[in-house]
């Protein structure tokens, strides 16, 4: 009886500080599945990202559409095979514009990835540093040099360098990626990469 006790008190304690972390979560804040409070030096702050210097990381369909004009396509995605997505398990669509990907609910969009090499006149700018497809990884080492030598491994590391970098200064599981040239000479791909 003591034990089943001590079970029932430790497990009331931990649904209680899981409900105070989830009250604390600021409503403007990039989704994220774990949070921490570790202070990054190198990070690129998801709040202060634009494309093309005018379209924010989370923006209405409308607005972005009179700026991009008509998308690509707008296409449902098998929910089965979508284990995360920045709306959480709702249902959203993916919008596609030349280069562009974007998580679509109602007239929100969620920026999802840029591929400079659909579209080379494509930029993604912040108050740290402007990012294109005429980006080289030595670019990006000046500004983040503790990240750029943290290339993350994988399969195709013969056609790729990725970087993983933090969205935010707390640290969070949401990363940018950056998807260099084998040799580092051409950014080619950023994508907000949000983990299972």
């Amino acid at each position: 009886m003591k034990y089943l006790l001590g079970i029932i008190v430790l497990l009331g304690l931990g649904c209680k500080q899981n409900a105070k972390q989830a009250n604390n979560k600021p409503s403007d804040s990039v989704v994220a599945s774990k949070t921490d409070t570790t202070r990054n030096t190198e990070y690129l702050d998801w709040h202060k990202v634009k494309l093309n210097g005018k379209i924010d990381m989370l923006s209405s369909f409308t607005a972005t559409s009179k700026i991009l004009s008509k998308p690509d396509s707008v296409v449902a995605p098998n929910y089965e095979d979508i284990s995360v997505s920045y709306f959480n398990g709702e249902k959203f669509k993916y919008v596609y514009y030349k280069g562009l990907q974007f998580e679509m609910m109602n007239d929100s969009l969620a920026f999802a990835q840029i591929d400079f090499s659909k579209d080379t006149a494509l930029y993604f700018t912040s108050d740290k540093i402007r990012l294109s497809y005429n980006t080289t990884l030595a670019d990006f080492k000046k500004v983040f040099p503790k990240t750029a030598e943290k290339e993350l491994s994988g399969a195709d590391r013969d056609k790729y360098q990725v970087i993983g970098l933090d969205v935010s200064q707390p640290a969070i599981e949401d990363r940018w990626m950056f998807w260099f040239s084998h040799n580092g000479d051409r950014l080619l791909k950023v994508e907000y990469f949000i983990p299972d």
